[in-house]
């Protein structure tokens, strides 16, 4: 039976950068995956390293920010671009595009947020049909192609020493109130004095004992892989309510208020990075059928971009978010069980705060120190 000291349940960003970082910390790792290194959202996202619109997930932003710069100090492959493209806030209304600014410059004074009428956005961003006035978010939005940054992650974990299993299941290992490991699919066991789960929206699966943790959901995305060519904008453009998605009760409620077989809503939203443009998005409490959802997003979109009704289309993703009961993460020790640590939730997020999360729940698991109120993991486990 294989022996670690620390047990990864999930190859997303965060599991493969806190394997990375256990192992700088000289801990053993293991790092199990079911499918395949960033198979759900952290290889399926928009492409968008910005900021989470929240306070209280603004150092994590931050704090990734800087992560990623130290990756692309380290890997060949990777990069993060220099300066931020910048994230237009699109809206046909000019007042409400004004009002947008003015909420965030007063919620988030860094981020800057400056008003740009329908002729500066027609200037800036020539393929977008002309009459949107914008919100426009100079200091952030970092375009990285979806896969590459979890990519890059495993890899440094792996140059680091920890052993990335990929195609196998696995459930923790509990006997006695205590962490053992963690069950392989096939039978086998991996010894471990610590577990961390981080399987996004599949946490729950992983940590549920009796119905006592349950604080995370799936919202379902598809996204659409684009070949733009010259008509690929300058900045990541958003419809302006894209800010509120990560509210856990606004798909639910949107989608329940449609008949069933009612066309499923969406925002327009599109990152280009490493000469490929993604379009979204959609946040989905059941899962959808891509082809249909595809070409609605085709279809919605080419309103805001025409482009997009030429464009070559690459591939159509599919993936499971993991949403959180408030729309922040769950990070740190589980109570009930000693060694047994989680860190998931992080919604449409994980990217752009997902390594600075997993350096949270590292120091937990390594030092025992404590991670911050709004964060921490137990406030799921009672119900908070």
């Amino acid at each position: 039976m294989v022996a670690t000291d620390v047990a990864v349940i999930g190859g997303g960003i965060i599991g493969c950068s806190a394997a990375a970082l256990l192992a700088e910390r000289g801990a053993s790792v293991v790092l199990v995956e079911a499918t395949a290194i960033g198979a759900g959202a952290s290889g399926r996202n928009m492409g968008a390293i910005q900021h989470p619109f929240d306070p209280v997930l603004a150092p994590l932003y931050r704090d990734s920010l800087d992560r990623y710069a130290a990756l692309a100090a380290q890997d060949g492959t990777f990069s993060l671009p220099e300066h931020p493209a910048g994230v237009l806030m699109i809206d046909t209304d000019p007042a409400a595009a004004q009002r947008q600014v003015n909420r965030l410059t007063a919620l988030l004074p860094d981020l800057g947020a400056t008003f740009m009428d329908v002729e500066e956005v027609a200037a800036a961003e020539p393929s977008l049909t002309p009459g949107f006035a914008a919100c426009l978010l100079a200091a952030t939005g970092y375009p990285v192609p979806p896969a590459s940054a979890t990519a890059a992650w495993a890899r440094l974990a792996e140059r680091r020493g920890a052993q990335l299993r990929v195609g196998s299941a696995a459930e923790p290992w509990i006997e006695g109130g205590r962490t053992r490991g963690i069950r392989l699919a096939d039978g086998g066991r991996i010894a471990a004095d610590v577990v961390l789960i981080a399987s996004g929206p599949w946490a729950p699966v992983h940590v549920d004992r009796g119905g006592g943790w349950q604080p995370i959901t799936r919202t379902w995305g598809v996204t659409v892989q684009l070949q733009l060519g010259g008509a690929a904008p300058r900045h990541i453009v958003e419809q302006d309510a894209v800010d509120a998605v990560n509210r856990p009760v606004n798909a639910a409620t949107e989608a329940g208020a449609s008949p069933p077989d009612a066309d499923p809503p969406s925002l327009f939203t599109v990152a280009s990075a490493g000469g490929m443009s993604t379009l979204g998005s959609t946040f989905l409490p059941v899962e959808p059928d891509r082809g249909r959802v595809a070409k609605l997003l085709l279809e919605r979109g080419a309103r805001y971009m025409p482009a997009i009704a030429e464009a070559q289309v690459s591939e159509i993703r599919l993936c499971a978010r993991p949403q959180s009961v408030d729309g922040r993460p769950f990070i740190g020790p589980l109570e009930g069980v000693e060694g047994l640590f989680v860190c998931a939730g992080h919604g449409p997020w994980g990217i752009s705060t997902g390594p600075a999360s997993a350096a949270l729940v590292v120091a937990a698991i390594l030092d025992g120190a404590a991670v911050p109120a709004a964060l921490q993991a137990s406030r799921g486990w009672r119900g908070d």
